[in-house]
């Protein structure tokens, strides 16, 4: 990662741990029976801006072993690293400038369960879409594509409704987030999703 790039980072960096720290004291405060003012230092840098409640995970993020169309094939989201090539929709590869990974407890996954991630079983959304099963955060965009039944871009948790598409309650999970440092929507197995930097 370039040196602007990395300067860039670091707000979401803290926004990140803040929306963590603000999940787990909402946690904490409820367990407590009493209301706490979180230390934004205080949680592993783990993204988005705006929490409105405790109970809406707002990151979005592929479940470890998601796989992810790169330059030397189709990889486990856990493996990715900054500096890898993505191959991304419009036809090149682009690499990886920034990554992260929340790492989420049973604890965690139990009382805040719309962190738990999404499935989508191979073909749900077409023929051999996606080509087999793909679990993301539930504010992940998935993107419309000619095989997909999508008309548009939404969230995983707006495709619940759909057969083949499933919460699944998990007791340990990362969310590896990443970007290429502009808007763009990659491959995994078969389903094309959308990442972008954050906003400034």
């Amino acid at each position: 990662m370039s040196a602007e790039a990395a300067k860039k980072s670091q707000p979401f960096e803290k926004r990140i741990s803040r929306i963590i720290t603000r999940l787990r004291s909402d946690e904490d405060a409820s367990t407590n029976g009493e209301s706490e003012t979180p230390d934004s230092d205080s949680q592993p840098s783990t993204a988005s801006s705006e929490v409105e409640s405790g109970e809406h995970w707002p990151l979005p993020g592929l479940a470890p072993m998601t796989r992810v169309r790169t330059s030397f094939g189709d990889v486990h989201a856990v493996a990715l690293r900054p500096g890898d090539l993505v191959k991304t929709r419009a036809g090149g590869f682009q690499p990886i400038v920034w990554l992260n990974r929340v790492l989420l407890d049973e604890q965690f996954l139990a009382e805040k369960s719309d962190s738990n991630p999404v499935r989508i079983q191979a073909g749900a959304m077409g023929p051999a879409t996606p080509s087999s099963d793909v679990l993301v955060s539930p504010r992940q965009i998935v993107c419309p594509s000619p095989k997909s039944s999508l008309s548009e871009r939404r969230e995983a948790a707006d495709l619940l409704s759909k057969p083949g598409v499933m919460r699944i309650r998990e007791t340990g999970l990362s969310y590896t987030m990443f970007h290429l440092g502009e808007p763009a929507e990659i491959q995994c197995d078969g389903v094309f999703l959308f990442l972008a930097p954050p906003a400034e």
